[in-house]
């Protein structure tokens, strides 16, 4: 299977990018094509709209279609900003909407059902439930528009603003996810 790992923070060693790299190192183990891609190497630009209807700009999130249509998961993660998650990841959940039912059945077509998804937020504060909310807002997008399977959530709290290695137990969690996929 093809796994697709999403990173929509703004460090390729950052928190995020590390424990999307064990859910990929977890699923290699496992035999499991991976490919990762960090959208902050991406120019990726907003819907934009018409009289005759949306508008999807021709810029780098075409390089992510081929991939998106052929995975079987996808681990998406960002850091949380302003208790959301951040613009980034905002901005590559909107343009899927590429593949949304208004856009046209072709397209809701070309988007696999029953895709494997892992979400992965990284926060400052050290409150281990905080932004359990934003885990249910993107599980939630994950599954009512793209039928996609919640296979696990990761939450690493209190990453402080000096990067630094997770824990052995978060990072061997996120592995233990990616072999299960």
């Amino acid at each position: 299977m093809k796994i697709l790992g999403i990173v929509a923070g703004p460090r390729r060693e950052g928190h995020t990018a590390q424990l999307i790299e064990a859910v990929l190192s977890g699923a290699r183990e496992s035999g499991h094509e991976t490919e990762i891609f960090y959208l902050s190497d991406l120019e990726i630009n907003p819907i934009g709209a018409d009289k005759g209807g949306y508008l999807y700009p021709d810029d780098d999130m075409a390089r992510l279609y081929t991939h998106l249509e052929s995975m079987g998961a996808l681990v998406l993660g960002t850091p949380i900003y302003y208790d959301h998650v951040s613009s980034r990841a905002k901005l590559f959940i909107d343009r899927l909407h590429y593949y949304s039912k208004t856009h046209g059945p072709e397209y809701r077509k070309r988007f696999p059902d029953g895709v494997k998804c892992v979400n992965v937020i990284t926060y400052d504060w050290d409150k281990k439930d905080a932004y359990d909310q934003v885990l249910r807002w993107m599980n939630g997008r994950m599954e009512h528009y793209w039928n996609m399977t919640i296979a696990g959530n990761i939450k690493a709290h209190g990453t402080g603003l000096v990067i630094k290695r997770h824990s052995k137990e978060l990072l061997e969690e996120a592995k233990d996810i990616g072999r299960s996929l």
